[in-house]
């Protein structure tokens, strides 16, 4: 799963837990680790060059300063390379104890730059860096280099914010998307080796649609807002908005659960109801697992899109070790230029169509494709319970036309 692992390093304690979990990984793996680590010798050239008006008086001479120059840029480059290396003994230490592979990568410039452009350019399966550096202060979250490094690549990436081993429980969130599912496949390889519990959690979130709807009955008058404001409209969301996620993200859950299982585990399911990145968190906070993995971005994701908000917000609150699986979409594309054609929306992936399942004739998926985007998932599961307790197989335009009926006011998409 992952043969070839890349670790970060500065000296500071979260390098070190990085460096643990990296060399125990590496281990369960049979994988290469590879140790880096970027000086800045160019920055302390011009900062030299900057100081030199406040030499004294005798090294200002030009013959003076050239040699000055020489001896400085001799001192910072061999210097800061020999930091680098001692950085890495400790790791490269760690590694033969272990039995683990193990290569040097030094490299000069700025340091989130040339860690980006590196991992990039090699075939890592797996990056593993502290949260904090060595500029760490109070109150800091998440630290600039692991941010911006977090943000601008697209390989499986661990970020260490502690030194608890793997052990116990692993919490994996699942929102239908392609990246949750790949979440739970790396969550399930991690389980096997540490002989972890996995428990699979998902939020669903109908709030979001009463509070848009009560927003725009406020500034609706007259019949616009008395539609948005009927027993019609209340029924819609009791009925078919809440119940309808519900049992969406409860269908999620079930697939992720049959994958774990035929990968030869079991796993234990968690729905829990608000704003996702929210519920997760408090969550998390109980459990206290010792990781938490996720996918890069959601099932509401474009081309383009660096890191999911929910993502962003668990990477930088939660307490617990955090694995962000990556994007099977392309980083390169910016949303903001990108022809509206080439920008797509993640999908759920279909669970297994079963025999004995209903049907739709072609009237039927025409009359509802014509519903509100952010509701056809749940007037779907409606149309086909109600099909269910008819007892009907397949789903014409008869049945979609009762169903709407019951709904005439708060269901439009005729």
């Amino acid at each position: 799963m992952y043969k070839k692992i890349f670790i970060p390093v500065d000296n500071s304690k979260y390098s070190d837990y990085s460096s643990d979990l990296g060399v125990s990984i590496a281990e369960k793996f049979d994988s290469e680790l590879i140790g880096g680590h970027v000086y800045a010798a160019s920055l302390h050239h011009k900062r030299f060059r900057e100081m030199e008006s406040g030499l004294p008086e005798k090294y200002r001479e030009e013959n003076e300063l050239k040699k000055q120059r020489e001896f400085h840029n001799t001192l910072i480059g061999k210097g800061l390379r020999m930091i680098s290396d001692s950085y890495l003994d400790s790791l490269e230490k760690k590694s033969k104890e272990s039995k683990v592979p193990f290569k040097r990568n030094i490299m000069e410039g700025k340091n989130y730059i040339e860690l980006v452009k590196d991992i990039k350019s090699k075939d890592y399966d797996l990056v593993i860096i502290g949260v904090l550096g060595l500029g760490e202060v109070n109150g800091n979250l998440i630290g600039s280099v692991c941010e911006r490094v977090v943000r601008r690549i697209n390989t499986d990436v661990l970020i260490v914010k502690n030194d608890k081993p793997l052990e116990g429980r692993v919490i994996v969130t699942v929102d239908g998307s392609e990246q949750s599912f790949r979440a739970v496949d790396m969550a399930s390889g991690l389980a096997a080796k540490y002989d972890l519990e996995i428990e699979l959690l998902s939020v669903f979130d109908p709030h979001y649609h009463r509070v848009a709807f009560d927003g725009i009955a406020r500034v609706l008058s007259g019949e616009m807002g008395e539609v948005f404001k009927s027993e019609e409209q209340e029924k819609l969301h009791e009925d078919v908005i809440d119940k309808g996620l519900e049992k969406i993200y409860d269908g999620h859950l079930e697939i992720a659960l049959n994958k774990v299982r035929d990968l030869g585990h079991d796993a234990e399911t968690t729905l829990l109801e608000g704003k996702p990145y929210n519920e997760i968190l408090k969550y998390a906070r109980k459990a206290r697992p010792s990781l938490l993995v996720l996918g890069r971005t959601g099932i509401h994701a474009i081309n383009g899109l660096d890191i999911g908000s929910s993502t962003e917000n668990i990477l930088r609150y939660a307490k617990c070790n955090v694995l962000i699986t990556k994007s099977g979409k392309s980083a390169e594309i910016n949303p903001f230029y990108e022809k509206e054609e080439n920008i797509k929306i993640e999908q759920p992936v279909n669970r297994t169509v079963k025999a004995g399942e209903i049907s739709w004739d072609d009237d039927a998926k025409s009359l509802i494709s014509r519903a509100p985007a952010f509701v056809r998932p749940m007037v779907v599961s409606e149309v086909e319970n109600y099909a269910r307790a008819k007892g009907s197989s397949e789903i014409t335009r008869e049945i979609v036309e009762k169903v709407k009926a019951k709904w005439a006011d708060s269901m439009n998409y005729s």
